[in-house]
């Protein structure tokens, strides 16, 4: 797909990465979506995060893949913003199985009087994915600096990966719809679809090119 082709080029651009380092990336994950692949890059793009150096990957959920920034892009994100000034955390001393019930992140801005707070408790985040079965602190203290890192720094939230057990949240109505089931019996269905998928995807390669820097 030449949108697609154009999109991991300028990807490659802005990242000053290889071409083929970048396709060969995305080729490791068999059966993902042209519009997820569209979806990764320009996460990629907009916040200039590496996937090669492991600062946004794809989550495999029920519904499929789904872009994420991982903690190390993250951590490049908070530590490269011009105002943050610092951040500290801590954890209640009441525990479920050993676990704090909660855990809170300040981040401190210049440009601020009072810090950004955020507060999460593991029985409202905690999923049954295997990372938060083999080490739930340190998956709560990723999530809690994630979402605090979100609201301080104005990440968009679109962009942030879901926590869902079941499904797929905190994405937009297309995002949600990226699996376009088209309906084999009725080819008027299928043709009108495909356009409209055809027509996310050039969407979200514009928005790629709009971040390139020529």
């Amino acid at each position: 797909m030449k949108l697609l082709q154009t999109a991991i080029q300028n990807t490659a651009g802005i990242l000053k990465i290889e071409f083929d380092d970048l396709q060969l990336w995305l080729d490791q994950y068999l059966g993902i979506t042209p519009y997820t692949q569209i979806r990764l890059l320009r996460l990629a793009s907009k916040y200039q995060l590496d996937p090669l150096s492991d600062e946004v990957n794809l989550l495999e959920t029920k519904e499929g893949y789904l872009p994420y920034i991982t903690i190390d892009g993250w951590a490049k994100l908070i530590n490269q913003h011009p105002q943050y000034a610092g951040m500290s955390l801590r954890d209640s001393t009441e525990l479920i199985d050993g676990i704090p019930t909660w855990m809170e992140c300040t981040i401190y801005r210049n440009d601020r009087i009072l810090p950004i707070v955020i507060k999460e408790y593991l029985e409202e985040v905690r999923t049954d994915h295997p990372s938060w079965q083999q080490m739930p602190r340190r998956m709560l203290r990723h999530r809690v600096i994630q979402q605090c890192a979100r609201l301080a720094l104005g990440i968009s939230a679109n962009e942030h990966f879901a926590t869902s057990r079941n499904s797929i949240t905190n994405l937009s109505p297309e995002m949600k719809t990226e699996g376009i089931k088209l309906d084999e019996e009725n080819p008027k269905s299928r043709k009108s679809r495909a356009s409209e998928l055809k027509t996310m995807i050039s969407r979200e390669v514009m928005s790629i090119n709009a971040n390139c820097v020529l």
